[in-house]
């Protein structure tokens, strides 16, 4: 339980390959791993990275956000500043005196947002292709009138009727390399957002953080004030969260490095996990002052 929710979360152990098991104790050092918004999970995002980093020797775990997964709903806005709430008490909740915290998309600005509001937890951030890298999202005003419209509402129950849909989104926003688009993946999207109400955590978020002309909660103002080790990940090819938005966020922050994944879109760690990790475990060995974990 954290912050009264019901919590299921993922996780390999330091020096092994894999199982991925749910709810195995934490041990240092020690990386949590937050997912991205509309139909994704933990393992949806992160099944790929875990083991890897298990063999570069941490313990990568990877919750199911409320609202998301296998994890409790709650009725009540989807924020961001309650997400960095979940986070922070999760973090507390594994005893850990202090994490790597890394996040994909709505998962980096989790990321980016916990570092301002708490970064004793951490010792340095990985956001990927993070949310809040801008004020403004790549077509604002259209964004905010989807964002409040009854197509948005009824988007995830009507795309979840047509697999042709998802496997077109997934090859044009998602991955670079459409062979990864395989027919077991469509299908695990498809079961995600044919869950009642699958679509609800996503649009909350939405209505609570995007404004007519910007972002509720700013995190590129406070980018400066962020002081931690941080590595940005981007895909070269990503479309919703693009490329220069890193480009121009990177030397905001006062001790960042930005590593570009050639060819991927939005989501570069599931399209090369082998890379993220590599990458992510370089990072880490001077990030985290040791010559190895």
């Amino acid at each position: 339980m954290v912050n009264g929710m019901s919590i299921t979360y993922y996780s390999c152990e330091a020096a092994t390959a894999g199982p991925i098991r749910p709810g195995i104790p934490a041990a240092a050092p020690t990386i949590v791993l937050a997912h991205g918004a509309g139909a994704d999970s933990a393992l949806l995002s992160w099944r790929a990275v875990l083991p890897e980093l298990a063999k570069a020797g941490y313990t990568a775990i990877a919750p199911d956000l409320p609202g998301y997964g296998a994890s409790a709903r709650v009725d009540q806005p989807y924020s961001l500043p309650f997400y960095s709430d979940f986070i922070r008490a999760f973090i507390k909740t594994l005893g850990p005196e202090q994490v790597v915290l890394g996040g994909l998309s709505l998962g980096g600005g989790i990321t980016l947002k916990a570092a301002i509001d708490e970064p004793q937890l951490l010792s340095a951030i990985i956001p990927v292709d993070a949310w809040g890298l801008s004020n403004r999202l790549p077509f604002h005003r259209l964004t905010h009138w989807y964002v409040n419209s009854a197509l948005n509402r009824q988007g995830f129950a009507w795309t979840a009727k047509y697999p042709w849909i998802v496997r077109w989104s997934l090859g044009a926003n998602l991955f670079g390399d459409k062979g990864k688009v395989t027919d077991e993946l469509v299908d695990e999207v498809l079961t995600s957002m044919r869950v009642p109400g699958s679509g609800e955590p996503f649009r909350s978020f939405q209505l609570a953080e995007i404004t007519p002309t910007g972002i509720t909660n700013s995190l590129y103002d406070h980018m400066p004030d962020i002081a931690l080790p941080t590595l940005l990940v981007h895909g070269s090819r990503d479309a919703a969260v693009p490329l220069k938005d890193a480009i121009t966020a990177q030397p905001r922050f006062p001790n960042a490095r930005l590593h570009i994944m050639e060819g991927c879109r939005h989501w570069p760690q599931k399209e090369r996990p082998e890379e993220f990790a590599s990458v992510v475990a370089d990072f880490l060995k001077g990030a985290l002052h040791t010559s190895g974990p």
